[in-house]
């Protein structure tokens, strides 16, 4: 009794008083503690919010995996399983992602490197583009405001390269299995409409004619088809007439295209001169002679050597996938005089990676030219050229196995074989066809000497 006496002075005595307080609350929230947390050896009185029955769940703590269960149980069973499940995406619905594509408009001063290079599109991908489009150069020039889109796959690695040409057209180059690209056309149906123009020479013919609606390329046809019978410098008076029928193209009523030239009249100091165009792309009078210049079958003062023939359903040797051969190349050495191989316009003088320095030329009706791996280009673009001029040299620009000069006809911006095809030569319409060709002309001189309300009047 003593001992406790000397013990709890000694306890309460000074600072040991704190001391012992800190003890005994330290001893109380140990106390509370381990009631609160403790584990439970039997989860069976555990109840989940809203759970319809109570379910059983066991933990191995010391590799902390869960416990998958047989799939034993009810429907009540699986209220709860849905919530512990193994795989937090087991239960979720998969969605798959649309390819992302890229609209690019093109902007002044762009090329195709700048624009890959700003998409983060290799350089590898761009050069197989370009040489899916050595045989058809659709992706150059480069115009502003043009639309160009690029359809890349999860990894961002070009698929496809499309490049709408106009309303009704657009071309894609697409990825195929080997990692290179073909070509593709999507066109839409075009509707065509005839109008008839009646009008009269105001100043001279050139600028009555762009008054009247005409373009560049139908003028130059115009004067093409009667030069030797009219001179329109010297012959053409004020108050002459003419009347012509054009073809317009729309699709929802909105323009395609240019206007097709089909039937012309014009009256010059009492003499009236007509053309009319033919299924064929050449003009003809009304007596079915040919109005069109002839063509030249060879793009050379000499016959040279095919060395690659044309060929439009040639297949690549490794991948078996289309790689035609649009035009024949012929064995020139380089700085062999290329010709003009018809009247026309220079449209088109480029530089390509695969293609090499070329030039296109547009001639009279339906016809044009490419030259390919020109080393030298003599004529400048919009410039008119006569048949057998010479507009470049041969050469080895592009990619080349050797000197060779690449020439291609087209026919209503079609690929021919330039060697085979049937070109415009001073002939008339067959018998065949002269039925059909009666017919249009008939047709074509009642819209031009019908009442001028059924067309177009220019009034002077």
């Amino acid at each position: 009794m003593q001992f406790i006496t000397r013990l709890s002075r000694w306890i309460l005595s000074g600072p040991r008083v704190w001391l012992s307080l800190i003890f005994v609350v330290f001893v109380i929230l140990l106390f509370v503690y381990e009631s609160l947390v403790s584990p439970t050896q039997d989860v069976k009185d555990f109840t989940l919010p809203n759970s319809k029955k109570e379910t059983t769940v066991r933990k191995e703590a010391t590799t902390r995996k869960p416990v998958v269960k047989e799939d034993t149980n009810t429907d009540e069973d699986n209220d709860y399983d849905s919530l512990v499940t193994t795989d937090p995406l087991k239960n979720v619905e998969t969605v798959t992602a649309p390819l992302p594509s890229i609209d690019y408009v093109i902007k002044s001063g762009d090329t195709l490197e700048r624009i890959f290079a700003r998409l983060g599109l290799s350089r590898e991908s761009m050069y197989a583009v370009l040489e899916a489009d050595q045989e058809y150069l659709v992706l150059e020039p480069l115009l502003p405001n043009d639309k160009f889109t690029f359809k890349l796959d999860e990894n961002g690695e070009l698929l496809s390269l499309t490049r709408r040409i106009d309303i009704s057209k657009s071309v894609s180059y697409v990825q195929h299995d080997s990692g290179g690209f073909v070509y593709e056309e999507h066109i839409k149906p075009i509707t065509y409409k005839d109008k008839v123009v009646h009008s009269k020479i105001v100043g001279n013919f050139y600028l009555s004619a762009k008054k009247a609606g005409l373009s560049d390329a139908n003028i130059l046809i115009i004067n093409d088809v009667l030069k030797g019978r009219v001179d329109f410098r010297k012959d053409v008076r004020a108050n002459d007439t003419f009347n012509f029928v054009v073809k317009n193209g729309s699709i929802n009523n909105v323009k395609v295209g240019e206007s097709q030239l089909e039937a012309l009249e014009i009256t010059v100091q009492g003499q009236t001169y007509r053309a009319f165009l033919h299924s064929d792309g050449r003009f003809y009078d009304q007596n079915g002679n040919s109005l069109t210049p002839a063509l030249l079958r060879w793009p050379t003062r000499k016959e040279y050597r095919v060395t690659s023939p044309f060929n439009a359903n040639r297949l690549h040797p490794i991948t078996g996938h289309p790689a035609p051969h649009n035009g024949v190349d012929l064995g020139t050495p380089t700085g062999t005089e290329v010709l003009a191989t018809g009247d026309g316009i220079v449209t088109r003088i480029a530089t390509h990676k695969y293609a090499g320095k070329y030039v296109v030329v547009d001639y009279t009706g339906p016809y044009s030219s490419r030259f390919l791996h020109l080393s030298k280009i003599l004529v400048k673009q919009g410039q008119k050229v006569k048949r057998g001029q010479v507009i470049a040299l041969s050469g080895n620009t592009g990619r080349t196995t050797g000197a060779h000069l690449h020439y291609e006809l087209h026919v209503r911006g079609r690929p021919v074989n330039p060697m085979t095809a049937e070109i415009p030569t001073t002939q008339s319409i067959s018998k065949a066809e002269r039925v059909e060709y009666d017919a249009n002309v008939k047709r074509w001189l009642t819209l031009m000497s019908g009442d001028k309300s059924e067309g177009k009047s220019i009034k002077p």
